[in-house]
């Protein structure tokens, strides 16, 4: 009886998963078969040999339980082998599907810190009036900088993605992010643990204490789920 070679790979699409269920059914069938096969090879010879056994010597008799005793070992083996085969293919589908969701984990957590790709989550929304136009660059590089050593993931500034190589340029009033234009009030979104954020923003001599000192306020807002949806191109 032949046995089946087809063995999946790793592939996890539609069209894998029909490959997969494919091969476990022919390896069940085969199995299947081998036993089905035994039953009906000790049956043949129970009963369409039933006149020449009554005639065999003893120890043709000890010969022919001899050979179906190999046989009956012989399916045993391969019965177990095809068990062995149904237990590493379930094995290593389920690896090879962790791995995947792993990776594509991980690249989605470095398209979110790079800014390729929008962001959703909890955070925090910054609002910072400045109706005297005396808010500088200093003071919003700080609120970007105070934001990430809290463990912001995502910040935008006016529509305008932050990301590592960002520059905030400009003169009070008429301030830059990555030489894109701001307007007072200017709002900054940012995701991460929005207490840890909160307090980078509020301590004493900090981020919101500088605004009050050029004339302006600060509103620090909690926000259960913030978009950013504002990205760079690659």
């Amino acid at each position: 009886m032949s046995e089946p070679t087809d063995a999946p790979g790793s592939d996890t699409t539609p069209s894998g998963g029909r490959s997969w269920n494919r091969t476990v059914s022919a390896i069940v069938t085969a199995a299947l078969a081998l036993v089905l096969g035994f039953a009906i090879v000790v049956q043949v010879r129970a009963t369409g040999a039933g006149e020449e056994l009554s005639g065999a010597t003893e120890a043709d008799l000890v010969r022919i339980l001899d050979d179906l005793d190999s046989r009956e070992q012989q399916l045993r083996a391969q019965l177990a082998d095809r068990e062995r085969a149904v237990e590493e293919l379930s094995d290593g589908r389920s690896q090879s599907g962790s791995a995947l969701a792993e990776a594509q984990r991980r690249a989605e957590a470095i398209g979110i810190l790079n800014g390729t790709l929008p962001a959703r989550g909890p955070g925090l929304r910054l609002l910072v009036r400045d109706p005297q136009g005396a808010v500088t660059t200093a003071v919003l590089l700080d609120a970007i900088q105070e934001l990430r050593g809290a463990g912001a993931e995502a910040i935008e500034v006016d529509g305008v993605r932050v990301v590592v190589s960002s520059y905030v340029g400009g003169t009070p009033g008429e301030l830059t992010v990555d030489g894109q234009e701001l307007r007072a009030p200017y709002e900054i979104l940012a995701i991460g643990p929005p207490a840890a954020l909160e307090v980078a923003l509020n301590v004493s001599g900090g981020v919101v204490a500088d605004v009050a000192r050029a004339g302006g306020t600060a509103e620090v807002e909690r926000v259960d789920e913030v978009a950013i949806d504002a990205v760079v191109e690659d």
